[in-house]
């Protein structure tokens, strides 16, 4: 509970380092750090910033690379029981820790976890955010992937 509290208030932060400008175009604050933020999950190679044009900002692109619900939902149980989760997979959604429309890999189960649907449904507005940043050229790839790390690392 309180890494959850934690996360929303993260996000709260991070969003408010985002402001809109006239004309409501996003701008990012660059939020400068010293020490280099380590990404959770694992990285699609194929999603660059060189590459995002053909891929995270085509519309329809994290649908087709998703994996099917055959293969999460197996994997959700089976991380419910090694990770000793309280509740049944009624109670979770099988979240990719780096999100597909951020590059992350779609099938490694190394970048999915079992989490809470309210925490679940909590990151997906930052991670719209920052998908809309990236794709609107006011906050870069790699960026992104660092201010979602913050959020979610305590997921691991």
């Amino acid at each position: 509970m309180i890494q959850a509290i934690a996360a929303i208030a993260i996000g709260a932060v991070l969003l408010a380092g985002c402001k809109d400008v006239p004309g409501n175009s996003p701008v990012a604050t660059p939020t400068p750090t010293s020490t280099p933020i380590e990404l959770v999950g694992t990285l699609n190679p194929a999603v660059t910033q060189a590459t995002i044009g053909r891929t995270i900002c085509v519309s329809g692109w994290t649908a087709r690379i998703r994996p099917p619900a055959s293969y999460t939902s197996g994997l959700e149980r089976s991380q419910i029981r090694k990770l000793k989760l309280p509740g049944t997979p009624a109670d979770y959604e099988e979240d990719h820790l780096m999100p597909l429309a951020l590059g992350g890999a779609p099938r490694d189960p190394a970048n999915l976890r079992p989490v809470p649907l309210k925490r679940a449904h909590e990151d997906d507005v930052l991670e719209t955010r920052l998908h809309r940043l990236v794709c609107a050229g006011t906050l870069t790839l790699v960026a992104a992937q660092q201010r979602m790390s913050q959020v979610k690392k305590g997921l691991r």
